[in-house]
């Protein structure tokens, strides 16, 4: 976990607190004295302060996130528990965000994946040992399976590194018509560190650029 995210995870807490403590003494300090009584909506609006704070902190914690396991869901789960068991929106809080960054730390959360792609960073390889999605081997299939898990748009120009090694034209052709083509990936930049030649499928036929 970075650094900045830790600044950032200590700066919402001290946030929340601060509005929390905050919009709790701002009615006492405007309707303070002997003789004057918080109004009932003043009341009911201090009481629903802290689950509002609590439930952005479990919203923003959870969203756009892809977890290994179930077991950080056990930080919203304690925040709760807390919350619950002690009525103090500081110590649910702080008890919830530190297990949660400890989790974070552990290895339990990733972030979604977001593929960089181009011609200089190409997603499939052609190598004289097989396929390669990124750094890993696939066969043809898996690799046109990932375009899609990565939700890879047809219309994008998929770039095919293929190592001086590869000396088999029928398998680049038959990937490029069978798999991708088939799979509607009909742009494609085959590269090498010499040149590079790319293909647009128009009525089965190849026609370079």
């Amino acid at each position: 976990m970075h650094q900045n995210e830790f600044l950032y995870m200590f700066a919402v807490v001290g946030a929340g607190w601060a509005v929390t403590y905050g919009m709790r003494a701002l009615p006492f300090l405007l309707f303070s004295g002997r003789d004057r009584q918080l109004p009932p909506w003043v009341e009911r609006f201090g009481n629903l302060v802290s689950p509002v704070i609590i439930a952005a902190l479990v919203v923003y914690s959870y969203t756009g996130l892809a977890w290994r396991t179930p077991w950080p869901y056990i930080a919203g789960a304690l925040t709760v528990a807390v919350q619950l068991w002690r009525g103090n929106p500081l110590a649910s809080i702080v008890a919830g965000t530190a297990l949660y960054m400890c989790l974070l730390a552990c290895g339990c959360q990733t972030d979604a994946q977001t593929l960089s792609y181009d011609g200089t960073h190409p997603l499939i390889r052609f190598t004289a040992r097989g396929i390669k999605f990124q750094d890993e081997y696939v066969s043809p299939a898996e690799a046109v399976e990932r375009l899609k898990k990565n939700k890879v748009p047809t219309s994008d120009t998929i770039h095919v590194l293929v190592d001086p090694e590869y000396t088999d034209r029928h398998g680049l052709w038959v990937f490029q018509y069978n798999y991708l083509g088939s799979a509607g990936y009909r742009r494609v930049l085959f590269v090498n560190e010499r040149k590079a030649t790319s293909g647009v499928m128009r009525g089965g036929r190849r026609f370079g650029r």
